[in-house]
């Protein structure tokens, strides 16, 4: 009797899986998905490596993590000069003045370089998730779509990003491979938090009429720039490890997950 996981080692009776899919728990996809209805699948599906959009994306995110860097050193910078006028120091007003202008150069960079960091990470989100239906057509909860809309849709962008990532997380899995969900956790968990403080620094900052507010204004928005740069850091080490691991299939594959006997097997539209 062949495993019904990987159809190809024998399973060892009582199981119906092979000693390594047993190991992985997990069976076909659905040990993730908390007893949720898989959607079906097209069937169409075209298996291709992540890799140029993955290399893509991580030097994007690069680029802006060492923006986001330079302008919390900045930020930091105005801040210390707002302090000095308001100690009756107003040479430091001109310096301030100067340093603004720095930051507003650097801006002009930071905003092309965010958003095609966006684009292309839309793009390779989207193509992770195809490749995912070829190595387990029978793992997800949500359209292929959704890999793309469910960024832009309110009140359920906070949750499903992270379900389709973890669903094509755990497709593109070895069976051997015993890493959990920790770096995925981790970046979503990050880009969360960086949304809040990005915003409400922001708003703190141009709300700011006060000299005293203002240098607090500037030293909430450094802090969530350096924050932006942890959340960089992690997701860059999650595009490349996604990327790394549906690469690796792409090159070594093995069998797609097979259905659960008795199972509803989603229908192909």
């Amino acid at each position: 009797m062949l495993c019904l996981r990987c159809r190809t080692n024998g399973a060892v009776l009582p199981s119906p899986h092979c000693t390594l899919c047993a190991d992985a728990h997990r069976l076909d996809g659905r040990t993730h998905l908390d007893g949720r209805r898989p959607v079906p699948v097209s069937g169409d599906a075209v298996l291709r490596s992540p890799a140029g959009f993955g290399w893509a994306v991580v030097t994007l995110f690069a680029l802006v993590g060492l923006a986001d860097l330079a302008g919390a050193v900045l930020d930091l910078r105005m801040a210390g000069l707002v302090d000095s006028v308001t100690g009756g120091d107003w040479a430091a007003e001109e310096r301030w003045a100067e340093t603004e202008d720095v930051s507003v150069w650097l801006a002009t960079f930071w905003g092309p370089a965010y958003l095609a960091s966006i684009v292309l990470f839309l793009l390779w989100f989207r193509r992770t998730r195809v490749n995912a239906e070829v190595f387990d057509p029978y793992g997800h909860t949500k359209a292929r779509g959704w890999a793309i809309g469910a960024w832009f849709v309110p009140v359920v962008s906070l949750w499903f990003p992270r379900r389709i990532a973890s669903e094509t997380w755990h497709a593109s899995v070895s069976p051997v491979d015993r890493r959990g969900t920790l770096l995925l956790n981790l970046w979503w968990g990050t880009f969360l938090l960086d949304t809040v403080l990005s915003n409400g620094s922001t708003r703190v900052l141009n709300r700011a009429e006060e000299l005293e507010a203002i240098a607090r204004g500037y030293r909430m928005v450094a802090f969530s720039e350096a924050f932006s740069v942890v959340h960089a850091v992690i997701a860059v080490l999650f595009v490349l490890a996604l990327t790394r691991r549906q690469n690796t299939r792409v090159h070594h594959p093995w069998p797609p997950a097979a259905p659960v006997p008795g199972s509803h097997a989603p229908e192909k539209v």
